[in-house]
């Protein structure tokens, strides 16, 4: 992976925890200063304990790794602050929770001053060296300067990629045509540097430090000419990679590793890493419990409204189909009439169902008719975001690029609801939820629920 350089990577870790340790350190000042009401305060009462100053930066150091905050940012500051804030929702959670475990009369006013000074000294270092990007490259993140084996439309295409990484210090210097003859991009004209038989030259020349080879990987020209540059390049500190376009693999993630010398080239693997499972699991579990707590005066009252619209059973029970396949009983409140026909599997929602109650129709367009599925996620069988669990007659006529969608952990809300819910037809429901396969982070899924509270404000597409 193209990354930071070393020296590069520390800076941002070190700034990173002093700015916790020093934002710790002023919270307490805070929370003595800012008068709330709150009588005798004393210094003692309010200091932070010793032993936050360790957990605090490691926390926020998991959590930025999470987030991805340590890997090139491109040249947009947006990216950049989103990867910060997933990285800040993810550290105050665990923070909370390890004052829970160990420091409980911490004051949790205090905290919040923590998570706010951290976040806006986070960002305003971030901008800061956004601002003197130029200056600090040379200084502190020494610039990789990049070489692209090819001269067609797949290696203009690769250098587009790389190109908006210049302030992250990855440099593109050109591109090296791989044959006499080879066929030359429009968009290429006068970043050529050479030819391949010119390549130890060019290398120590341009300084370059890193070589990516656009050619397909199952060629066995490519093995050929992979072998070639590596020949060549023997005796340079110079890395050597393969770079082609393999958007069809893009489901899957494929990656590469070595095993006893063999290199193997993984084209079907879990689309989360263990970290990734477990920080996804603690975060439902956390945000049900959450969810539950606020709501729990609701489900007496909607229990009611529901018995006396209509008689039935007040929980909707029905099959679906969890990740990899597995059903499990999913739960809803009711909201239609008891003994009416379940819609056919593929039948698609609409908004004069004459079955569905008077206090179902409400349900449904705030989504209060849900709730009960936070229980399916405390045991497991769900998560908070992810594609909708799909009937269970439905998902047998699945074509196998719809089954990618079983993938990850099934659903509460996830990217096709905050896009359209109800309004969009079926097919680009599947399509929505294999865009979030394909780009699955921590901070997808924490900006799914932010705009998913937005949804359900406006009602668009619930019915």
């Amino acid at each position: 992976m193209l990354r930071y350089n070393l020296r590069y990577q520390l800076f941002l870790i070190l700034s990173d925890i002093l700015i916790v340790i020093g934002a710790l350190a002023l919270s307490s000042y805070l929370r003595l200063t800012i008068d709330l009401g709150a009588d005798a305060l004393t210094s003692p009462a309010f200091a932070t304990p010793a032993p936050l100053y360790a957990i605090a930066p490691a926390l926020w150091l998991f959590a930025f790794h999470q987030a991805g905050v340590y890997r090139p940012q491109g040249v947009r500051f947006r990216p950049a602050a989103r990867r910060l804030i997933a990285g800040h929702v993810i550290a105050g959670l665990l923070f909370f929770g390890a004052l829970y475990l160990t420091f409980r009369d911490y004051s949790r006013l205090q905290a919040v001053y923590l998570i706010a000074l951290t976040l806006s000294g986070t960002l305003l270092h971030r901008a800061v060296l956004r601002l003197f990007a130029n200056r600090l490259r040379h200084m502190i993140n020494t610039p990789r300067r990049i070489a692209i084996i090819g001269v067609g439309e797949s290696a203009a295409a690769i250098g587009d990629r790389i190109a908006p990484f210049a302030d992250a210090g990855l440099l593109l210097i050109g591109y090296i045509a791989p044959s006499p003859g080879a066929i030359r991009a429009p968009a290429l004209e006068g970043q050529v540097l050479g030819r391949l038989d010119e390549l130890r030259e060019l290398v120590t020349r341009h300084r370059i430090d890193e070589i990516l080879i656009d050619a397909p990987w199952f060629e066995p020209a490519t093995a050929e000419l992979a072998h070639h540059v590596t020949s060549v390049l023997e005796t340079s500190p110079v890395n050597i990679r393969l770079a082609h376009d393999y958007s069809n693999l893009a489901y899957f993630r494929a990656t590469s590793e070595d095993f006893n010398d063999i290199t193997l080239i993984s084209l079907r693997e879990a689309i989360l890493s263990p970290a990734q499972r477990v920080l996804k699991r603690f975060f439902d579990i956390g945000f049900s419990l959450l969810v539950l707590l606020l709501t729990a005066p609701l489900f007496p009252l909607i229990a009611i409204a529901i018995r006396l619209d209509s008689p039935g059973e007040i929980i909707f029970r029905q099959q679906r189909i969890g990740q990899h396949g597995k059903p499990f009983i999913i739960y809803k409140f009711r909201t239609m009439r008891s003994g009416e026909p379940e819609p056919l599997p593929s039948a698609h929602k609409r908004p004069d169902d004459p079955r569905v109650t008077r206090v179902g129709r409400f349900l449904r367009r705030t989504s209060l008719d849900e709730l009960p599925q936070f229980i399916n996620v405390l045991r497991g069988e769900m998560s908070v975001v992810g594609p909708r669990p799909e009937q269970a007659d439905l998902a047998q006529h699945y074509q196998p690029w719809q089954r990618k969608r079983l993938e990850v952990p099934q659903g509460i809300t996830g990217w096709w609801q905050i896009n359209g819910r109800a309004d969009r037809p079926l097919q680009q429901h599947t399509e929505d939820d294999l865009f979030y396969v394909r780009n699955y982070s921590i901070w997808l899924d924490i900006r799914i629920i932010l705009r998913t509270i937005l949804t359900l404000i406006s009602g668009r597409g619930a019915y």
